[in-house]
């Protein structure tokens, strides 16, 4: 029971920190009194929320998210001690996700905004489609391909067994052709002098 609060106080402060979107010394510590607060002020919310939270599948979500958060975070400060510009290629990237979980669904979106240079400007429902701002876009597919590896980290570590089994068998439908995923006429994925989610059909 206390090793589930202690990663529920891991993940709501994940989450207080992509509201914030600022990763600082005041706002990890206001982040931890915060996120402490409301376990004790609601000890039956949390885990149940998601799922059982898993430990070592946690870690290994968490320890995914921070390599793309100290990779992210090279590439964004190299481009503000070199501003030549040449490396910016501003995108906006539509990504189907399983969507199995609303709760984890909300992990990721708001796990992708706290990385430098990407942000979720919307998360469309039926299907779950992530819209994700990326600021060094290069390849369309290797960014779906992040934040659908990131969603299946996360059901593994908080998703209920039925979610991960649901998730898991929609990513081999996939695989197989047998589903399909509803897009937008045409490439989903434009640049951001386009229309963005808000101007889709």
């Amino acid at each position: 029971m206390m090793r589930g609060r202690l990663l529920f106080v891991a993940w709501l402060l994940v989450v207080w920190l992509a509201l914030w979107g600022d990763l600082s010394v005041a706002n990890v510590l206001s982040g931890v009194v915060v996120s402490v607060a409301l376990v004790l002020l609601f000890p039956h919310a949390g885990p149940t929320a998601t799922g059982p939270i898993r430990p070592l599948p946690t870690l290994v979500f968490l320890g995914y998210f921070l390599y793309k958060l100290f990779e992210a975070s090279v590439v964004v400060a190299w481009e503000v001690i070199t501003p030549r510009n040449e490396d910016v290629n501003l995108g906006i990237v539509a990504i189907p996700v399983t969507g199995a979980s609303p709760a984890v669904t909300t992990i990721v979106a708001n796990a992708v905004s706290l990385v430098p240079g990407t942000l979720t400007l919307e998360v469309q429902r039926d299907p779950t489609v992530l819209f994700v701002h990326v600021l060094h876009l290069r390849e369309i597919e290797a960014v779906r391909r992040d934040v659908m590896h990131l969603e299946m980290l996360a059901l593994s570590a908080f998703g209920s067994k039925e979610a991960l089994a649901n998730a898991m068998g929609l990513v081999e439908a996939r695989k197989d052709g047998s589903a399909v995923v509803a897009e937008s006429p045409g490439d989903p994925s434009v640049p951001e002098d386009g229309h963005g989610p808000e101007g889709r059909a």
